[in-house]
């Protein structure tokens, strides 16, 4: 399979109002970049991507290509609940700088397996980007079938596949019969899987908790394209306590706005930007700020640990 390291599903810096903030953008890719970190994904459920407009989507993309020009590779969401808006949104995407198209099964309606499967090969054989398949059954409501995805693989313009959901022998039955593929991308997409995918052959990872501090994660990635197992051990432990400390505040506050609160409050602390939040989520409670700190804490720990040890 071919290397992609560290990708960074891009949060959106905006105005309460939700209008983007382009130096607020372009401020977050630079400090990704600055910290080591492979590619950039735009438009994912991080950045908001089924909350903005298409225009404001494309508009997001066309920042972020600004900012990092031809250093990494820049992935765009082309999630829609049809494959009509799947289509224009791969459009204006690419428009907009985009170099490959990010595709989740459609939401809302219930689909089998066969259905989407015809889905995502009309829209790869009409795309005008290659095509990354990413599941994420949280948000959609249905796991990929592994067969399916081994299916897609074939096709020529499918050429990556996001597994955000969490079941580590699904990915490791990926991992054993997409070996083979040179041009194939197969990212993790949980924070507390990263190492045991990584060592065992994955591509890289893509994880919404690299905007709380990306130097250990990129210390990770490092160690365990290394094969460095012992090197890639803290980080690994650093990225499942802060996720543990997210997911404890999810279970207090269950809108998914608690995502973006403690995402806020961190890149806000780091200096990167000033806002991610909209007006109809509040303010962010104190004990949820409380939690932020404590994750940049875990981070900032597991970095110096990192920067004493690394190769």
């Amino acid at each position: 399979m071919k290397e992609l390291g560290v990708l960074v599903p891009i949060v959106t810096p905006c105005t309460r109002s939700g209008e983007i903030d382009a130096e607020g953008l372009t401020s977050v890719c630079r400090y990704m970049i600055e910290a080591g970190c492979h590619a950039l994904f735009v438009g994912g459920s991080t950045g908001r991507g089924p909350w903005l407009s298409r225009a404001a989507r494309a508009k997001a993309c066309a920042v972020v290509a600004g900012a990092i020009g031809s250093k990494v590779p820049l992935l765009a969401g082309c999630m829609a609940s049809g494959l009509s808006d799947m289509m224009e949104n791969a459009r204006l995407m690419a428009e907009a700088g985009a170099q490959i198209a990010v595709l989740t099964a459609p939401g809302y309606f219930n689909y089998s397996q066969q259905e989407v499967e015809r889905i995502f090969l009309q829209f790869a054989d009409a795309s005008p980007l290659p095509v990354m398949i990413y599941d994420i059954p949280a948000f959609v409501g249905m796991k990929l079938d592994t067969e399916m995805v081994n299916r897609l693989a074939r096709h020529p313009r499918v050429i990556g596949f996001k597994d955000s959901s969490g079941d580590l022998g699904r990915f490791r039955e990926l991992l054993a019969a997409l070996r083979g593929r040179e041009g194939f991308y197969l990212l993790q997409g949980k924070e507390h899987l990263l190492a045991e995918s990584l060592l065992a052959g994955a591509s890289g990872f893509v994880v919404s908790l690299l905007h709380v501090d990306p130097r250990p994660f990129v210390a990770l990635y490092t160690a365990a394209r290394a094969g460095n197992e012992d090197l890639a051990r803290p980080p690994q432990k650093c990225a499942t306590e802060i996720l543990a400390v997210l997911n404890s505040s999810v279970a207090r506050r269950p809108e998914t706005s608690t995502l973006f609160h403690f995402l806020n409050q961190t890149l806000h602390a780091h200096g990167v930007c000033h806002n991610i939040l909209l007006e109809h989520e509040g303010e962010c409670p104190a004990w949820l700020a409380e939690n932020a700190r404590q994750a940049l804490t875990i981070a900032e720990s597991a970095w110096k640990m990192a920067e004493h040890t690394h190769p």
